[in-house]
């Protein structure tokens, strides 16, 4: 990390920036992510630039899922009785009027892709191993700039909020990075 490449994330210059070298690590184990759905998604902006609407959204949205530190992990949970990682962030986003797929899967193909470098607070973060496709989420709760950091829910810990960089666990799933704004 001390290559001078970094911009406040993780070093820049990588393969198309998605950090397909970091992929070396482990197998699934946060299956939790992985619940059926039974709700279809409503519209959402397809393009969400990084504006002062969206800035003012993440703002708002961390804000949310930090009112919800502390409530316990229930495999396929989407409610303040326990939360699986996918229903967490089907929950914070449902007060904004944004009815996300119920999987991370599904999750991962919502609003407009965005690099490691520019994930900004409110944008949501997907993990993976090295061959299979996103099966943890995550709210990002840091600003542009800030080591990244994530408010997700855990399956032995509930709903925490994690410093990405200070686990190598999530490190090297770390995949890429979604913006989602209400459309208007």
């Amino acid at each position: 990390m001390g290559d001078g490449k970094t911009a406040g994330l993780l070093p820049l210059g990588g393969p198309a920036r998605g950090w397909p070298a970091l992929a070396c690590l482990g197998f699934v184990v946060t299956i939790g992510c992985a619940s059926p759905s039974a709700r279809p998604p409503i519209a959402v902006s397809p393009r969400a630039p990084a504006s002062v609407p969206a800035i003012v959204v993440g703002a708002s949205r961390v804000q949310a899922a930090q009112s919800l530190l502390g409530t316990g992990y229930r495999f396929g949970g989407a409610d303040r009785s326990g939360f699986d990682c996918s229903g967490l962030t089907q929950y914070v986003l449902g007060y904004e009027g944004i009815a996300l797929p119920r999987t991370t899967e599904q999750q991962a193909q919502v609003g407009s892709w965005v690099p490691l470098d520019e994930l900004a607070r409110g944008d949501l973060v997907f993990f993976s191993g090295p061959s299979s496709p996103p099966h943890h989420v995550g709210i990002v709760s840091s600003e542009i700039g800030e080591p990244l950091k994530m408010i997700h829910a855990s399956t032995s810990r509930g709903v925490v909020e994690t410093r990405v960089l200070d686990s190598a666990y999530w490190l090297s799933r770390l995949r890429f990075g979604r913006r989602i704004v209400p459309s208007g």
